[in-house]
């Protein structure tokens, strides 16, 4: 479970790291200058507003929708799609979307707040709905969250109805998206398909996780057996990785039954839980492009549970394997009928999380999002658009689009400069830990630093993708703008915070 800060941490985190973004803005300036000399000098940036020009001079391809402005995939997506002629209209949530970085990029058009999602649904598809008609859109492209894909998908097939047809959506229908977003129904639905997935049940009660534990606390070969628990709901503990039942616990596992009776959202009917075999191996991440079940790009990236640093393995064994394996997962899924009867809609995004097992070299997946993965920002932005059907255009694809060869990996600058490169700075946890109770975990001891992957080490080069030569202002907005306004307003607020995802503009509440 994750340490609330204390009213100290929460000021020194929130409102002294926003008087930090302001301090460090020459910084960010400086970067922005090197980023477009070094664009001019090596002509990339001379090919790229020719490309730009030459798209805005022809007719446009049509009308792109994008939605999750706070997302750094969903400014990928439209500088990707600006570059490639289209017309750009961008949406946020009112709440995040005020001074999200999207909403000042020069490949956006227009920009527009909606309701929230969560908390007036209808509002939300009907502001939606509106805006297609209003601008005649021709595509629209969710980048929506955990919590919204499910109504975005319902969004998405009343849009087309209301448009007659004229707005292509892209994205599953909500039946779908429904079983392979919860974590329990997509672990039983790859089980009936035929894959090998970790053992696993879903809990109301706290009676419940015991009796499984009880049960399946060995395996076939007389080994304890841990699982780790995941909310359904979005809560503190996604991410932890503890497993049950406690190692050294009593026979009746009353420490596990204790930390079960603890958690701050209760198991129950609400809030149900998904225990999972832990499977010690590495975390990756795949993202899809589909078309009628059909893969138009894909990328593979090293994962865990909060990725900043985004590195292409889409073209090695890795790679391969999990490319094949979701191309076989599409062709069973086109055969298996969702409950109402109704073909399955295999056009939008399959974005699945692997552990590789150190144990019997297997691929186990974890988890489904059926959403944008923010891996795209892999992919070459000039190309990206074209795996996404334009109208009045027939739509084929020779080649699965992947990241070039070289591609070097992303992250984001000051999410580095706090998470990678202040621990060894102040390299003792308990200087991190007054700081805020979650940088303790990015303290690493000198055995840790030798075993450090290459990747990961702090020489190695990365860049932001939200920098780039010919649009920079979002970069600046992000990191001056964006979070400060977040941070402080929710320090006034009284809110407090346990992580950041600086990637998707995520705020894990206290």
């Amino acid at each position: 479970m994750r340490q609330t800060p204390s009213d100290a941490q929460d000021f020194a985190s929130s409102v002294l790291l926003s008087v930090l973004s302001l301090a460090l803005l020459p910084v960010s300036l400086s970067a922005v200058a090197g980023c477009i000399l070094k664009d001019l000098f090596s002509g990339e940036d001379e090919s790229v507003r020719v490309l730009t020009k030459r798209a805005s001079e022809r007719k446009s391809k049509g009308t792109v929708m994008i939605s999750g402005g706070k997302m750094t995939k969903s400014l990928t997506l439209a500088r990707a799609f600006k570059r490639a002629g289209w017309k750009v209209i961008g949406v946020e949530e009112a709440g995040w979307g005020e001074y999200c970085p999207m909403k000042y990029s020069s490949s956006v058009d227009s920009f527009h707040l909606l309701p929230s999602a969560s908390k007036n649904y209808t509002q939300y598809s009907n502001s939606l709905i509106s805006l297609a008609i209003e601008h005649h859109v021709d595509l629209f492209l969710p980048v929506c969250g955990v919590a919204s894909e499910v109504e975005d998908a319902k969004a998405a097939e009343t849009m087309s109805v209301k448009t007659g047809g004229r707005c292509k959506t892209f994205i599953q229908d909500p039946e779908t998206i429904s079983q392979l977003h919860d974590k329990d129904e997509f672990i039983n639905l790859v089980d009936s398909l035929g894959f090998p997935v970790p053992r696993g049940k879903l809990v109301y009660s706290v009676d419940e996780a015991m009796d499984f534990l009880y049960s399946e606390a060995k395996d076939e070969h007389g080994r304890g057996v841990g699982f780790i628990i995941k909310c359904t709901e979005l809560d503190e503990n996604r991410g932890d990785l503890t497993t049950y039942p406690f190692a050294g616990d009593d026979a009746q596992m009353s420490k596990t039954r204790k930390h079960f009776d603890g958690l701050k959202l209760k198991m129950s009917r609400k809030y149900p839980y998904v225990l999972q075999e832990y499977i010690p191996g590495q975390e990756w991440c795949t993202h899809a492009s589909v078309v009628d079940g059909q893969i138009t790009a894909f990328v593979t990236a090293p994962s865990n549970d909060m990725l900043m640093t985004y590195e292409d393995w889409t073209n090695r064994e890795i790679g391969k394997r999990a490319e094949q394996w979701t191309r076989d997962f599409l062709d069973r899924l086109a055969k298996n009928p969702i409950a109402s009867g109704k073909k399955r809609r295999l056009t939008g995004h399959f974005s699945f999380d692997f552990i590789l097992s150190e144990r019997n070299g297997e691929m186990y997946p974890i988890e489904c999002n059926p959403r944008v993965h923010t891996a795209i920002i892999l992919l070459p932005l000039s190309q990206l658009a074209s795996v996404y059907p334009a109208p009045h255009e027939s739509f084929h694809v020779d080649k699965v689009l992947k990241p070039l060869p070289g591609t070097v990996p992303r992250s984001w600058i000051y999410n580095d400069l706090i998470m990678r490169y202040l621990p060894y700075v102040l390299p003792f946890a308990e200087i991190l830990e007054m700081i805020h109770p979650s940088l303790p975990a990015c303290h690493l001891t000198w055995d840790q630093k030798k075993k450090i992957l290459p990747q990961e080490g702090v020489m190695q080069l990365r860049v932001d993708p939200t920098l780039i030569a010919d649009d920079p202002i979002p970069f600046l907005v992000l990191w001056h703008v964006f979070w400060p306004y977040l941070l402080t307003t929710r320090w006034w607020q009284g809110k407090k915070w346990t992580r950041l995802n600086v990637s998707t503009g995520r705020i894990f509440e206290a």
